[in-house]
Order: structure tokens, then sequence, then C-alpha cells
């Protein structure tokens, strides 16, 4: 945001939801050119609050005649402008164009915009990097892992978060996976320690080492001849 955009945001006329409007929506949907396509559905929907008291209910819905209302403030007070001639009596599938917005040929890359989950996501290219700064060697992940988070948080469509944000969420999804917290022991230094599958053990069966130590516990606890455990002699 420019000081520029600020400063009009800032403005005690301007209402809550045109703030909202243009700073959550309109800026993210600009083109380059600082311009943007108004769709009174699309932009309805994202104005809409959700009722937690109502299945299916909203606690807070726009008509197209008050989207016209909001959008003509933000014309007012410079955040818009309309190149046309003529003030329409909507603007739906006018391009409006956010003047305040540097004219550089840039705008706010997608990676740094909040989005919910979407089906085809997918880890950036930096993934390996960021994982191994998080504490991760092994960035890999098999299909199933990644459909398995994607599903969880398509459960969740309330949860915005930038692909920076989402990929430390599955970052941390994998190492809760990968990892345990080992017990303190005289080989193995506390902390946290990735641990192989036994080969040998069969599904639902203990494997090798948790069987060596339940035998272990059994002859501690064997009664010897004075009739005293082994651990109590």
């Amino acid at each position: 945001m420019t000081p520029a955009e600020y400063s009009q945001l800032s403005l005690p006329t301007l209402s809550h939801p045109a703030r909202s409007l243009y700073y959550l929506h309109l800026r993210r949907q600009a083109d380059p050119q600082g311009y943007v396509l108004i769709n009174y559905p699309v932009l309805g929907r994202s104005l809409a609050v959700e009722d937690p008291h109502c299945i299916g209910g909203f606690s807070y819905q726009v008509t197209a005649n008050q989207l016209t209302s909001l959008l003509r403030e933000l014309i007012d007070v410079g955040l818009l402008r309309d190149n046309n001639s003529a003030q329409p009596a909507n603007y739906h599938g006018c391009r409006l164009c956010l003047p305040l917005v540097p004219q550089t040929g840039t705008m706010l890359p997608l990676a740094a915009t909040s989005h919910s989950m979407q089906t085809d996501w997918r880890p950036s290219e930096n993934f390996a990097d960021l994982a191994k700064l998080c504490g991760l060697a092994d960035s890999h992940f098999a299909e199933e892992e990644l459909g398995e988070f994607i599903a969880y948080w398509l459960g969740r469509p309330e949860v915005y978060a930038t692909q920076h944000q989402w990929m430390l969420k599955f970052i941390k999804k994998l190492k809760a996976r990968r990892y345990v917290r080992q017990t303190p022991n005289t080989s193995v230094p506390i902390g946290f320690q990735q641990v192989p599958p036994d080969p040998q053990a069969l599904p639902g069966q203990p494997s090798e080492r948790a069987l060596q130590m339940i035998d272990e516990a059994r002859r501690l606890n064997e009664p010897s001849e004075s009739g005293l455990p082994h651990h109590e002699r």
C-alpha cells in the first residue's frame, strides 16, 4: 500500500465496507496496469459474511445497489477512477482504474497474497531450501501426503494464508509425520530424531527392538534365588 492510498483509506468519511472492498479485493484483483474488471457477483460473495448460527446463512450481505454506492465512495475519494464520461447506473462489467497504485508494470505477486487452499495447490520451487531452514533435511513428499494436506485445508475455506505460509504449514505436517520425540538414554541425545521403519516388523506387530525391550523388562522382574527381582538385589 502506498502512502497516498493509506491517506485516502483513513478518511473518516469512507465506510469500513468500502475500505475492505478496495484493499482486500479490488487491489488484489488489479492487473499490472492498475485496472480491475468489476464483477458484482464475485464482489458480493467476497464481502458476504457467513452466519455461524445458521447453516448456509449470512450475517452480512450487500445488494447490487449497495455495491454501486461503495464503488462511488471509492471514486469520490480518488481511490478508483471511471474513465467513462457518463456515470453508469451500476459498474458491473466496467473496467475501473486504481490511480494511486504505482504504474510500474508490476503488482503484488500472487505468492505474497493470502488465499484459501485450492485443489491444485503445490509448493513453490524454493520449498526444499525453506524445508532445510525449518529443520527438514529431506523435503521429498508423496502425492498422498500432499493430497491429505490439501484435503484437510479444503474443509477450512475460512483460513487464508500466503504461499509462503502454506508451505510452512506443509513442512510442519511432514515433520510431524516423520519425526518422533526421543526419550533420554545413554546413546541417543534428547531431541527430535528421524525414526526409520523396521523392515522386519509386520503390520500391527511390535518391532524387533520393542520385543528386545519387553524381554529385558521381563528378565529384570524375574525373582532370583534370594526371592527378589534382579533390579532390587
